[in-house]
């Protein structure tokens, strides 16, 4: 028996982007439906539910964002892409820890946001048995700014403590990224230690990593502290992490799998509770097929 054609609702003040996507959505065989604000999608809600919802994040009324906070509690398992012109990271952060499926800035490509209804539907189910359709369409204006991808990688990590690498050319903003990752995560009240690795020279890495015991090397006159313990219950970004060596890494390694490891010259084994997150300039897959990482 076929499957009913998708029904995806949208929210959005502006006539225009309201009417191309209702264009895209039929020729894709999808079953559509239009709201000017969120108070009347809420109302409709009464009498039925879409697949999918798409919201504009500023609309007369209720915002996108409050729409979000509401079916939360409502609709949980309701997947919605949230669009908008107004695309920072601050809406970005807020609209994924609104429980959005994705985040999607204008001006965007139109056949971007019916692969994302595909794929948000077949997160219910809804969409199981279907591919994703060819172009449905001509492209809009073009493709959002490359720093939105940014903003969107930011806002899928706002909720977690993952480990996260950060790859880049010099002078990128790589930091600025780890400060953002870290001050809209669940550890943000907590500590962020930055250390570049490079800066550092390589027989005093470990030590500033992991600290040193008194008398583990010559001018080791007392314990010192490591950025490791410095860090704990928040973030530590160590720059430049091509130039970790091999016997730093084996101590990085160790703290990534099990959250332990030792000070220079000591023999008791500490527990962390640090989310590490490192970047690089170099390709650290060449490295690693070259085995010098």
């Amino acid at each position: 028996m076929a499957r009913s054609p998708l029904d995806v609702w949208v929210v959005d003040d502006d006539q225009s982007v309201r009417w191309v996507l209702e264009k895209a959505l039929k020729q894709a065989d999808m079953q559509t439906r239009s709201f000017v604000r969120a108070e009347h999608l809420l109302e409709a809600l009464g009498d039925g539910e879409p697949d999918v919802l798409i919201t504009d994040v500023r609309m007369p009324g209720m915002s996108g964002i409050a729409l979000l906070e509401r079916l939360q509690g409502m609709h949980p398992d309701l997947p919605i892409i949230v669009i908008t012109a107004h695309s920072d990271l601050e809406n970005a952060v807020a609209a994924y820890k609104g429980g959005a499926f994705e985040y999607l800035p204008k001006p965007f490509d139109i056949d971007e946001a019916i692969e994302l209804v595909h794929k948000a539907a077949r997160l219910n189910g809804a969409d199981e048995d279907q591919e994703p359709p060819g172009s449905a369409m001509a492209s809009m204006i073009g493709q959002a700014p490359a720093m939105q991808e940014v903003y969107r990688s930011i806002g899928r990590l706002s909720g977690s403590s993952m480990t996260v690498l950060i790859t880049g050319e010099s002078g990128t903003g790589k930091e600025l990224v780890a400060r953002a990752l870290h001050e809209h995560s669940p550890r943000a009240n907590k500590p962020f230690v930055a250390l570049n690795t490079s800066a550092i020279a390589a027989e005093l890495l470990e030590s500033e990593l992991f600290g040193h015991e008194k008398g583990a090397f010559t001018g080791a006159v007392r314990r010192k502290l490591g950025k490791f313990e410095f860090a704990t219950g928040g973030t530590i970004f160590l720059d430049e992490i091509g130039t970790v060596t091999p016997a730093a890494q084996i101590k990085l390694l160790q703290v990534l799998q099990d959250g332990t490891y030792q000070r220079v010259g000591g023999d008791e084994t500490l527990k962390t509770d640090v989310r590490v997150i490192a970047a690089s300039n170099a390709d650290l897959k060449k490295m690693c097929d070259e085995g010098t990482f």
